[in-house]
Order: structure tokens, then C-alpha cells, then sequence
């Protein structure tokens, strides 16, 4: 017997078992069909988020399989749902390139984590040369990894495969009982075509077992007294055997095999005993009934596991039969045999697909059982809710009552004192004018208010500065304590401990870039060192700094600037906009074509400005997102290894300057950012001395 029919008939004898099961469940549902025959309506806010957990916007959504909503811009968004509705089964994504990986559903609030796919889906359908569908058919996919499913009613399945598995032909899947013919692909389905295995008619001829075969127990051998299992066959070998005749050794092990028997009898018939049958009934808890189950099915996989062991050895003392017997063996004993082996390997396929069959129906009912124990908890909850609703109606209501009738009251009494209220109106008169002149006054103090306000404002602004400016310097010294013991580390080390090293060194390495501009942002308000710039020099300083990458990814670097172009402004920060402009061409080049990456920096003067361009070949700019790319944070590729902050200081250190920036682009074919500072020959100083003269 093999391990397939073992677990067949094991289901087959505890059918009785799962029908009360079933039997159960119908009866939950009767009990709690009148609770949800009446569907209230609940408002739930929509929020979704990345793995970082921000907020992911501009996204549409469905749940439980209703139509897409838009979460927009803010990444939030509204649904009604029924009672009946909730708990949230089912979420959906409709951009395929992403799935929800956790959602939780509190106080009206249903927060949803979405993330990339790691897999895709694929539908397949398998027909016969007719066009019939082949219904409730395993089939196995044999690609990167195997994968196995059974077909529909209608002979399709959905096959989850990684996302770099392709399906190129018919040979990568295996049909149980059938051959497969042809693939193709059809409205993105995988169509499959399949005939029957043909198999070979099976004969009359019966296998005979030992206990019925005479001869077995003939002159019996004890070499093989392992191949004896149960109490029936070991009487019938050694009913009529001679003992006396045995020696000390074939005794002690005869005897050892009888006790082994007798235990294998007593262990069964104890598992009997405790079988699941006798212990659920009408009278029985229903957690009892279900540890009962938890128990029973326990016990018989480790059954299944130790007859899986002994049937593995028989099958080996099979083989080795066959081999010594099978030249033996006449043409009609072998075309019995192979009959024999036919009808077993078909009678072995239909088990296999009950035994399928049985484990899904099992499943289903875990299922539903433990869906109708959640909704009794979701009901008992709801009743509470609506009962608490229904009180706090009545509250309301009650106050809104007295209420009115204190309004009632009070108008008639208002009606009654009107004239006695003709003096105070006089006196009020004379507040009114008081109040009147209070208001002139602060009017006139308003500006030297707002004055005060905005040098308030102005100190706070400038403390955040400095704290910034601080915080970034100060926690600069232990990241580059970190880098320094990062390089000494690497020598030191070897293997994978000097991965992980350069894993904490390229961290640590993003961590003192972006303390590096959080210095950069807060030094932006307060410029310094206004000097002559010679822009040519300027440029060339940095393409040093970059002299490595350019040349590691091979990028066409070409700049255009006159040599004797000379302006006043800040230093530091001019070379700041240069140098993320740079940056962010170097990285956006290569994406497109890495073995034509062009990066181009031009500067002219025009109409009294300073106006350079950077100019890179790579994929452009995408009209969605061009309003955003100068925004704190914010990344124009999922691929960026930057963070955020570039374009942000760009446009920052811009304003500082007076000066203006734009951009050209074609998404797919370039990008040039544009920027114009005023030109100025004459130092601010000299300029105020001759104003002054």
C-alpha cells in the first residue's frame, strides 16, 4: 500500500467525522443568518503606504472586489461599506507591478502597506483536441521552480511564478494521465491542448498474496522473517513448524518478532479506542470536538510517517524479488505482471486525485469554520456597537427636547423683558463707542505689532538655522569616527565579516552626504565670502570631484564656458548649484544607453544675467512628476540612490541668489536645467560707496 492509498483510506474511514463537522457549520450559519439579513452602511477612510511607510500616492485600489477607487494625491481616500463586508477579505492593486503586503482595518480606518511583486500570475487553460475542458487535472509546471496545481470545472488554474520564469513550451508542464500536444497563447492566457495517456488493457490475472500462496510457508527460510507483518501470517507459517528443532538463536528471534507483532496489535487497537467516532457526539463541547480533531489528525501523521519508512523497505525487498525471479517468469506470467502493475499505477492515480480532492474539502471547512467563529465574535461586536448607537440616540434625543424647550422658554421670556432691555441697549451704545476707540488705538499700534512679529519670527527662523547647521556638524564627528574604523576594518578583515563591513561603510557613507547637505540647507540663508567668480575655474573644480565617476561609467563630459566670464555673488553657493546639477545629470545619463552618456555644462551672458545650462541624454523628465522634482525628499526614480535633497537645495540656493531656474525636457531623450543669476562686475560694497559718493 502505498503512501497515497494510506491517506485515502484513513479519509474515507473518518468521512462520518467531517459530515458532523459540516453538519456544524450549517448549523452556525442557521443560528446567525437572522444577525446579518440586516445591513448597515460604515464610511472608512482609505490610507495607503510603502514600506517606509509613506504615504503612496496617486494609486486606485478595490476592495473586496468592488470597483477601483483613487486614493490621489494626499495617498487617502473614502468607501462605504456593509456590515456584512467586514472583516476586509480581499484588497486588489490595480497597477500590476504591485500588491498590498498588510492591511489593518481600526476605528474606521483601513490602513493599507503596498509594496513591488516579487511573482506573477499565470492563467492557464488545458483542453482536449476537441476544445473540451479537462476539469480537475494536476498539473505541474517544471521551470526555475516546480509548481503544482489542479484545474477548475472549466480547466483553468492560476500558476504563481517568479517574475523572471518564462513559459516557452509545451515540454515545461506535465499533465497527471494525459500528454500534453501544443502550446499557445491566447488573450494572455496559456492555452494548453492534451489527449489521454494510452494504457495497456488489464487481465483477469490476480496477484496472489503470501497467505494465499501454499508454498510460501513451505520449507520457510528465516532469512525472511522480516517480511512477515501482521499475527495472521506468522500462524499460518509456524502453525505446523518444529520448533524443537529450532536453534537458541532462530528462537530468540522468533520470539522477538512474535512480541514486536503483539505490540503493533496493541498499539492499534489503543488508537481504536481514542478513535475521533467515540468522542464526538450530540452531547460534546465543540472545543472539545476540535481538539478531538487536532488530536486524531496528529496521530495519524505520525503513522503516515512510519508506514511511509516500512513501506519504502518493502518496496526494496520487492525489487530485490524481481531481480533474482523475474528471468524466471514465463511471456504470460510477465504480461499478468505488467497488467497487474498497469491497473495499480491507475488505481494509484484515481486515489491520488480523491485523496486531493478530500484535503480541499477539509480545508474548506477549517476555513469556513474558523471564518463563522471570527463572524460570531464580529456579530457580538456589532450588537454591542449598534446597542451602544441605539442609547446614545436616545440621549441625544432626549437633550435635543430639553433643549428646545429651554428655547421656547427662553423667547417667550426675551418677548416679555424686550422693553426693560431698551436701557441696557443705551448703555451698550456707550460700550460700543469705548470698544470703538480701543480699536483705533490698536490699529495704530498694528504695525509696530507686526514689526515685532516678524523680528520674532525672524529669530526663530534664524535659531532653526543654527540648530540645523549644528545638529548636521555635530553628528558629522561620529559618522566619520565610523567611516575612519570602516577603512581600518576592511584591511583587517577578510571574507563575509568584509562584506558586511562595506555594507556599514557604504551607509555610513550615505549618512555623512546627507549630513553634508542638511549643513548645506541651513547655511543657505546666511551666505557668506562675496567674492569675483571666475566660473570657468568654478567648473572645473568640480568636474575634478567627479573625475572618478565620470570615468568608471565611461560618461561623454564636455563644458562651454568663456574664459574670461567673471561675476560677483556667493561663492559657495554657486559652486553648490554646479555641483548637484552635476550629480543629477551624471546619474539620469547612464540609465537610458550607459555606452552613450553624454553630460554637457554651457554658460553665456545674456540680457545683464549669468545664465548656464547642464544638459544630460538620459530619460527625461516624465510630465506627472515635474511640478514635485524640486520638493524635500522627493525622488524621480525608484532607482536613486540620492536622497531627495539635490534639486531641493538647487532651487533654494537659487532664490538666495535672486536668480531663476528652468527646465527642458523630453522624456526619454533629455534634460537641461536652466539657471540665471543677475551678473554682477562690481562688488556690493563698491556699489553702496558710489551711491553714497
Amino acid at each position: 500500500m502505498t503512501s497515497v492509498q494510506f491517506l485515502h483510506k484513513v479519509n474515507r474511514r473518518h468521512v462520518s467525522e467531517w459530515r458532523k463537522v459540516r453538519a456544524l457549520i450549517i448549523l452556525l450559519s442557521s443560528m446567525f443568518i437572522a444577525g446579518h439579513s440586516i445591513q448597515a452602511q460604515q464610511l472608512i477612510q482609505v490610507k495607503t503606504y510603502d514600506q517606509q511607510l509613506q504615504p503612496m500616492k496617486n494609486i486606485e485600489v478595490s476592495i473586496n472586489n468592488k470597483e477601483y477607487i483613487s486614493v490621489g494625491a494626499k495617498g487617502e481616500a473614502f468607501i462605504e461599506l456593509n456590515d456584512n463586508e467586514l472583516p476586509i477579505k480581499i484588497i486588489k492593486i490595480k497597477n500590476d507591478e504591485l500588491e498590498p503586503a498588510s492591511w489593518n482595518h481600526s476605528k474606521g480606518v483601513l490602513e493599507i502597506v503596498v509594496r513591488k511583486k516579487t511573482y506573477q500570475l499565470a492563467h492557464v487553460v488545458i483542453r482536449e483536441p476537441g476544445n473540451k475542458p479537462l476539469a480537475n487535472v494536476s498539473i505541474t509546471f517544471k521551470g526555475k521552480k516546480s509548481v503544482t496545481s489542479s484545474t477548475n470545472a472549466d480547466g483553468r488554474l492560476d500558476l504563481t511564478l517568479p517574475l523572471d520564469e518564462k513559459i516557452n513550451s509545451a515540454n515545461q508542464f506535465i499533465a497527471s494521465g494525459y500528454e500534453i500536444a501544443s502550446l499557445k497563447i491566447s488573450d494572455g492566457e496559456y492555452v494548453l491542448t492534451a489527449s489521454r495517456t494510452k494504457q495497456v488493457p488489464k487481465t483477469s490475472t490476480s496477484s496472489i498474496g503470501p497467505e494465499q500462496n501454499p508454498e510460501y510457508f513451505k520449507d520457510f527460510d528465516f532469512a525472511k522473517l522480516d517480511s512477515i507483518q501482521s499475527l495472521t501470517v506468522f500462524y499460518a507459517v509456524f502453525k505446523d513448524f518444529q520448533l524443537k528443532n529450532l536453534t537458541q538463536e532462530d528462537r530468540e528471534r522468533l520470539d522477538k518478532k512474535f512480541n514486536e507483532l503483539m505490540l503493533q496489535l496493541q498499539d492499534s487497537l489503543s488508537r481504536n479506542k481514542g478513535a475521533v467516532i467515540g468522542k464526538i457526539s450530540d452531547s460534546s463541547f465543540v472545543e472539545d470536538d476540535i481538539k478531538t480533531l487536532l488530536s486524531q489528525a496528529t496521530e495519524e501523521n505520525l503513522t503516515l510517517q512510519t508506514q511511509r519508512a516500512d513501506f519504502d523497505d518493502k518496496i526494496k525487498v520487492i525489487n530485490q524479488k524481481l531481480e533474482r525471479g523475474l528471468t524466471s517468469l514465463d511471456e504470460n506470467a510477465r504480461t499478468s505482471l505488467l497488467s497487474d502493475l498497469l491497473a495499480l499505477e491507475k488505481l494509484l492515480t484515481e486515489n491520488e486525485g480523491r485523496f486531493y480532492k478530500n484535503l480541499s474539502d477539509y480545508r474548506e471547512i477549517i476555513n469556513s469554520l474558523k471564518e463563522k467563529y471570527f463572524d460570531v465574535r464580529n456579530l457580538e461586536s456589532r450588537l454591542s456597537e449598534s446597542e451602544a448607537r441605539r442609547l446614545e440616540e436616545r440621549r441625544i434625543f432626549r437633550q435635543r427636547l430639553i433643549g428646545i424647550s429651554g428655547l421656547v422658554i427662553t423667547f417667550a421670556t426675551l418677548s416679555i423683558l424686550l422693553i426693560s432691555f431698551s436701557s441696557r441697549l443705551k448703555k451698550q451704545k456707550k460700550a460700543l463707542v469705548r470698544a470703538n476707540a480701543e480699536v483705533k488705538h490698536i490699529n495704530e499700534n498694528l504695525e509696530n505689532i507686526v514689526l515685532e512679529r516678524t523680528r520674532s519670527l525672524a529669530e526663530a527662523h534664524r535659531e532653526l538655522d543654527t540648530f540645523l547647521y549644528r545638529a548636521s556638524h555635530d553628528l558629522r564627528s561620529p559618522v566619520s569616527s565610523i567611516i575612519g574604523l570602516c577603512n581600518i576594518a576592511l584591511h583587517l578583515s577578510e571574507g563575509e565579516t568584509k562584506e558586511l563591513v562595506k555594507k556599514v561603510a557604504n551607509t555610513t557613507e550615505g549618512m555623512d552626504k546627507l549630513l553634508k547637505k542638511l549643513s548645506i540647507i541651513s547655511e543657505i540663508n546666511q551666505p557668506t565670502n562675496y567674492s569675483g567668480i571666475e566660473l570657468a575655474k568654478m567648473v572645473e573644480n568640480v568636474q575634478d570631484k567627479f573625475k572618478k565617476t565620470i570615468e568608471s561609467l565611461g560618461v561623454e563630459f564636455h563644458v562651454d564656458v568663456p574664459e574670461k566670464l567673471v561675476f560677483y555673488s556667493y561663492p559657495n553657493l554657486v559652486e553648490v548649484i554646479i555641483f548637484n546639477l552635476i550629480e543629477n545629470a551624471l546619474f539620469y545619463s547612464v540609465m537610458r544607453d550607459p555606452l552613450r552618456a553624454r553630460v554637457e555644462f554651457k554658460a553665456a551672458t545674456v540680457e545683464g544675467h549669468v545664465e548656464f545650462s547642464v544638459y544630460d541624454n538620459g530619460v527625461g523628465i516624465d510630465d506627472t512628476i515635474e511640478h514635485r522634482l524640486f520638493d524635500m525628499f522627493f525622488k524621480g526614480s525608484i532607482d536613486s540612490k540620492g536622497n531627495g535633497l539635490g534639486l531641493y537645495i538647487v532651487q533654494k540656493s537659487v532664490q538666495a541668489l535672486n536668480g531663476s531656474i528652468s527646465i527642458k525636457s523630453e522624456p526619454g531623450n533629455f534634460t537641461r536645467f536652466i539657471v540665471r543669476l543677475p551678473l554682477s562686475i562690481v562688488p556690493e560694497k563698491e556699489k553702496s560707496e558710489r551711491a553714497l559718493a
